[in-house]
């Protein structure tokens, strides 16, 4: 039986659903569209890419790895500088390594794609940046700091710019990523792991390869 109630709540559920799928709907940014960009449908926060861009059997070259620190206060009384939640020269390699072997992995490996250690080999270069980084502690062991608890590891804002052999972007993405988060634990500040260089690695590897699976779902 029709009834005005009946009416109106159907009226408002069909505008709750037009308005969630326009809000679903990725937006080209004024940089995107300038490099003729289309945004694509994805996990990460944005991804935008040539029109009918899949990457297929082409040889990519990794620039080194950018990273920009969170700016961090020191703490009165702490024996800790802010330099002591930096990533030192071993670690940016391992970083590198850890950036390739998941990028590989998940985003070229499926497109018949490879990296290549000789730049003008590659048909295309990745350059990719951890913007805005943070460690849960240092990474290095300190004899005063032999126990440090933390709910994740690092936080930091993941992104990357895919150029062509004449330097013209065919790919962009970021994403916010909280890296080792312990997503469904007990009490509101999740559970917590104690810090160890072996759990950040763990944890690194871990969100890199969901990263990159996510922009691998956005090209297909």
């Amino acid at each position: 039986m029709y009834t005005p109630r009946k009416s109106f709540l159907s009226l408002l559920l069909l505008t709750a659903a037009l308005l969630a799928g326009c809000a679903q709907q990725p937006v080209a940014t004024p940089e995107d569209e300038a490099d003729g960009l289309l945004p694509r449908k994805t996990g990460l926060d944005i991804v935008s890419a040539a029109y009918a861009f899949d990457l297929s059997g082409a040889k990519v070259y990794l620039e080194p790895v950018a990273v920009e620190y969170n700016k961090r206060y020191p703490r009165i009384g702490s024996p800790l500088r802010a330099k002591d939640y930096e990533l030192d020269e071993k670690d940016v390699a391992k970083l590198q390594e850890v950036m390739g072997e998941t990028l590989s992995e998940r985003f070229l490996s499926p497109r018949r794609s490879e990296l290549v250690a000789d730049r003008s080999q590659a048909d295309y270069v990745m350059k990719l940046d951890l913007s805005r980084f943070s460690l849960g502690a240092p990474l290095d062991p300190q004899p005063f700091l032999w126990r440090v608890y933390t709910d994740q590891s690092a936080y930091g804002t993941l992104s990357g710019e895919l150029q062509d052999s004449n330097g013209n972007p065919v790919m962009r993405f970021s994403d916010r990523r909280d890296i080792g988060e312990n997503f469904g634990g007990v009490g509101p500040a999740g559970r917590f792991e104690r810090f160890t260089s072996v759990t950040f690695w763990r944890d690194m590897k871990i969100d890199l390869r969901r990263a990159f699976a996510s922009l691998d779902e956005s090209l297909r």
